[in-house]
């Protein structure tokens, strides 16, 4: 990895935010060449905010962005100089905080102003002008929480089967949640893969991917006993998952990482 200076600060949203916006991160870094990382699939959906230069996304440019869930890994190129902020979203806070079904938004990276339209440069605007970090994310917390009050949700039954493939790490049978929901399956799916994007099926199969992919960078455990805590049925089953989703196998992806920042030096 290049030379680089770094600023990271972050900090919890709003406790009445719990569950819908994960974290917000500031950043400041100052590199002599453009960092790049793959950005893995996961269950959480980022919202960036350039003060500057413009992101690079799978080679287009991009200053302020938000997306859907993907299934497939994202390159993404920072400037050399960029100042800004990220907010992490679970699909449930994408869903009620942008205000849009997440089906329109899967497998894509959006400008920021296609999502919130006049807002987006607006909210930009403000945060660059304000003096420091804690301020920054203080006005998060207002705007988040005056379009929370705002928004409309996907209903008691989807949220609440979103918190149990959630909260399973991917391993729930999803026949057996259609039934508690007295929903027949593809019902439950067509529903599920309007307000979040995917169907329960692939969140479970994402959510079981983002906890294995965890585990493999963390380097701690063998990967077949990454596979069978995660629930692969067995060791060729989760590689030819983590190839399918990273583009790599487990062994590949971390002699990867090695070259890119930290999951300690990124937002």
């Amino acid at each position: 990895m290049e030379a680089a200076d770094w600023e990271f600060t972050g900090r919890p949203p709003d406790a009445r935010l719990d569950g819908l916006v994960l974290r917000y991160a500031g950043y400041a870094i100052s590199s002599a060449q453009q960092l790049r990382r793959r950005e893995l699939p996961t269950t959480t959906l980022p919202l960036v905010i350039s003060f500057g230069d413009p992101f690079v996304l799978d080679g287009e440019p991009i200053a302020a962005f938000t997306g859907g869930l993907q299934e497939s890994s994202v390159l993404t190129g920072w400037p050399t100089r960029v100042r800004g902020v990220q907010v992490d979203l679970s699909v449930l806070g994408a869903r009620l905080l942008l205000d849009v079904p997440m089906s329109a938004l899967t497998g894509r990276i959006v400008a920021l102003a296609d999502v919130l339209g006049p807002l987006a440069d607006r909210l930009t605007e403000r945060l660059q002008e304000l003096p420091d970090w804690s301020s920054r994310f203080a006005l998060l917390d207002e705007v988040f929480l005056a379009r929370l009050a705002a928004a409309r949700s996907p209903g008691p039954a989807l949220t609440w089967a979103w918190r149990c493939i959630r909260d399973s790490g991917g391993n729930l049978d999803i026949t057996r949640l259609a039934a508690e929901l007295a929903y027949s399956r593809q019902h439950l799916s067509t529903r599920f893969r309007h307000a979040f994007g995917v169907a329960p099926k692939t969140f479970t199969r994402l959510r079981r991917f983002e906890r294995a992919a965890d585990l493999v960078e963390d380097g701690r455990l063998p990967l077949a006993e990454v596979a069978m805590r995660t629930g692969y049925s067995d060791q060729a089953h989760f590689n030819r998952e983590f190839r399918r989703l990273a583009g790599s196998s487990p062994q590949q992806h971390l002699r990867l990482r090695r070259s890119e920042p930290t999951d300690d030096e990124w937002p």
